[in-house]
């Protein structure tokens, strides 16, 4: 059912992990925190979607979520793609809160005194539209129709649609309806476009193709290498940094002591620095004593490497993250 999971965005995962490296007072914290907000709310909101597409019978949809396209010399995003033999579906997510407003024009936010506009969603839907067909057709795929839904995952957001705009209100739906709006596809598409041999071919395109925004986020919020704080966080009650003892870590502040602590510091310098580490690096960003207690700690995590001795350099393996 589910052939690509709904996973923590990296980009997301990268904005944390500049969070706890900066010093509260550095610039970059505002925007920062606000960031983190929005893309932690958008990612709520997917779980939410993700929760009700559950309920869907298995052998209906083949689920793909967060799938990013070429199309020319650009990408397009699609938050959750359902395949079917009938039809595609995409999913828009929104989880704004407070008040909505969408004419044809554009989507209006009211919340907590603040007013936001934003690009209408239905028109964006629609241009995905397209750039998917084009996608199929340039890959050969056979026609099929491709619908979209805007779903509105914060169920206490009020939601107000111009009046007489039907395609919105035909498109625009609630999480919890979801189900619903899906039982009523299934019934209206009723030839078998596509044979399952295709729906396979599809499959494969579109984990092939999808390619993942590899933000450098340092560089989006300028901080420089010399502001990141270096050193073990305690996982207990965050400071920075943890003293190194005897191959364990020990907090300074709350006297938690860790023999395992150093790998979320590795983490985070997979996140912000670089991919790949020689033992003089790591062992200067994990405030190790000698290269030979670097040395232990690296060969706890077993990290594929290349080179020989001085020059050995060690790299991310791809699921560490």
């Amino acid at each position: 059912m589910f052939d690509k999971d709904l996973k923590l965005p990296i980009i997301l995962i990268k904005a944390e992990a500049l969070e706890r490296r900066t010093a509260e007072n550095h610039p970059c914290r505002g925007d920062l925190k606000s960031y983190i907000k929005n893309l932690r709310s958008g990612y709520n909101g997917e779980k939410t979607i993700n929760y009700f597409l559950g309920q869907i019978p298995p052998q209906r949809f083949r689920i793909f979520h967060d799938l990013r396209l070429p199309y020319g010399d650009t990408y397009f995003q699609i938050d959750t793609l359902l395949l079917s033999t009938k039809f595609i579906l995409m999913l828009d997510g929104k989880n704004h809160s407070g008040k909505l407003y969408i004419d044809k024009e554009q989507m209006v936010q009211e919340y907590l005194g603040t007013r936001n506009v934003f690009e209408n969603p239905i028109i964006q839907a629609n241009r995905h539209n397209l750039l998917l067909k084009y996608f199929l057709e340039k890959h050969k795929i056979p026609q099929i129709p491709i619908e979209s839904l805007v779903v509105i995952s914060k169920s206490s957001t009020e939601v107000t649609i111009e009046a007489g705009y039907t395609e919105a209100h035909r498109k625009i739906c609630r999480a919890s309806d979801l189900v619903n709006k899906m039982e009523e596809k299934n019934r209206y598409y009723r030839k078998e476009y596509i044979d399952n041999k295709t729906v396979e071919k599809i499959k494969k395109l579109l984990l092939k193709k999808h390619t993942p925004l590899n933000t450098n986020i340092m560089e989006k919020f300028n901080v420089a290498i010399l502001d990141i704080l270096t050193g073990v966080q305690c996982p207990k009650c965050f400071f920075i940094p943890m003293s190194y003892k005897r191959n364990n870590w020990i907090c300074p502040s709350c006297h938690f002591l860790s023999p395992d602590a150093f790998i979320n510091a590795v983490a985070d310098y997979f996140l912000l620095i670089n991919p790949s580490f020689t033992n003089m690096e790591i062992r200067n960003f994990l405030h190790l004593p000698s290269s030979r207690s670097a040395s232990y700690f690296i060969f706890l995590l077993d990290f594929p490497s290349t080179g020989t001795t001085k020059g050995r350099i060690y790299h991310q393996p791809k699921d560490f993250l």
